[in-house]
């Protein structure tokens, strides 16, 4: 999906790449998406990082996505969230990880990107700890989890065993341009369902998960996050944007490197970018990604969009 204007603020979102299992769960996505758009166009005047926290932060209070409240639990029932932050003008960053008490992951990361020289990453059980001292309203554990999670959760292990491949998985994020021309992106998630404990996924790495440079573009991904760490796909997508790269090219190019040692199955992938200028890209080697775009005059485009055939 390209946004043909190519000019001017803009916001992205999207809500996963991966394969959704029916067509009202494809409803319900979309459904996000169109509300996560609204939610953070109307905080685009304030600028790029409130448009991206605010989309995001949305998605995370939407129980069909894999962020915040029914986020994928992890091998042992429990909701275990990552999320990550970066403004393109300072290009400082936060990364939380291991987060269990806080509806809104993706707040503490935009926090704590506030903190330090360059930035912060923080994992558990400090993460834990951020809500109080950043003013973020915190929650029980328990309240992260919903009986939808609990089902999938028994669905993809039995699937997982029966087919000896890993679960299905998605993660939600934003990029944004504001009329400054400055950049930000952020992402949430509760990672790869039936993950071990301990495990951190792409979406708090800065680099692999999300990168925002005012200078070039801003970038999110979303898929197999050990790949994605790997390559640094985020910041190398920017990088290519950098290098002359067009920005459908720099899209393509940058997933294409996912698959080069392991194939298809283990670097699944996608990601949403946003340029400078203002042109949009949401790219994917998954099965499907949901997303959109939209620009403060209204014009916008949601899509769950299949896998590239060409």
């Amino acid at each position: 999906m390209t946004d043909g204007e190519q000019s001017g603020p803009v916001l992205v979102v999207h809500g996963g790449a991966g394969a959704l299992p029916g067509e009202e769960d494809r409803r319900q996505y979309l459904e996000g998406v169109r509300g996560a758009l609204a939610a953070g166009l109307a905080r685009l005047e304030d600028g790029a990082a409130e448009a991206a926290c605010a989309a995001v932060a949305y998605l995370e209070s939407e129980t069909i996505t894999n962020a915040g409240r029914g986020a994928a639990l992890a091998s042992d029932g429990t909701a275990v969230l990552d999320a990550g932050f970066m403004d393109g003008a300072s290009r400082r960053y936060g990364g939380v990880t291991g987060v269990r008490r806080c509806m809104h992951p993706v707040l503490l990361a935009r926090r704590l990107s506030e903190d330090g020289d360059f930035g912060r990453f923080v994992g558990a059980p400090e993460s834990d700890t951020l809500a109080e001292a950043f003013g973020v309203p915190s929650c029980a554990p328990e309240e992260l989890v919903t009986e939808r999670a609990r089902r999938l959760l028994d669905e993809r292990a039995r699937e997982a065993r029966r087919r000896d491949e890993g679960p299905w998985l998605d993660t939600v994020g934003a990029v944004a341009l504001d009329a400054a021309g400055r950049l930000a992106a952020a992402v949430s998630t509760g990672g790869m369902s039936l993950k071990r404990p301990g495990r951190i996924g792409d979406s708090p790495v800065v680099g692999g998960g999300y990168w925002a440079d005012d200078r070039h573009g801003a970038c999110v991904t979303t898929g197999v996050g050990e790949v994605l760490m790997r390559q640094g796909t985020a910041r190398r997508c920017v990088q290519l944007l950098s290098e002359g790269h067009a920005p459908g090219a720099a899209a393509r190019d940058a997933l294409a490197e996912l698959v080069d040692y392991e194939g298809d199955r283990r670097g699944a992938s996608g990601l949403i970018l946003v340029t400078r200028e203002g042109a949009v890209v949401l790219d994917h080697n998954s099965v499907e990604m949901s997303g959109g775009w939209i620009r403060p005059d209204g014009r916008s485009e949601v899509t769950a969009a299949w896998r590239r055939t060409t």
